[in-house]
């Protein structure tokens, strides 16, 4: 994921499902000195700081 991103689903009004090593996480903060993500995993409640580039969206295609 790009640092923008990260930060349209930080702002976002919805809700994003993101996910770091195919677990579910919460973007709580991006500090784009230095391309990091704050993030809570959802599994555990631990918080990491990442790479941004280490986020991935969830495919939000419907398929009929």
């Amino acid at each position: 994921m790009d640092i923008n991103r990260a930060e349209e689903i930080i702002n976002s009004k919805g809700v994003i499902e993101v996910t770091y090593n195919n677990s579910p996480v919460w973007i709580e903060n991006v500090i784009r000195e230095d391309a990091t993500a704050q993030v809570r995993l959802l599994t555990n409640n631990q918080s990491l700081n990442i790479p941004v580039e280490s986020l991935n969206e969830k495919d939000q295609t419907t398929t009929f």
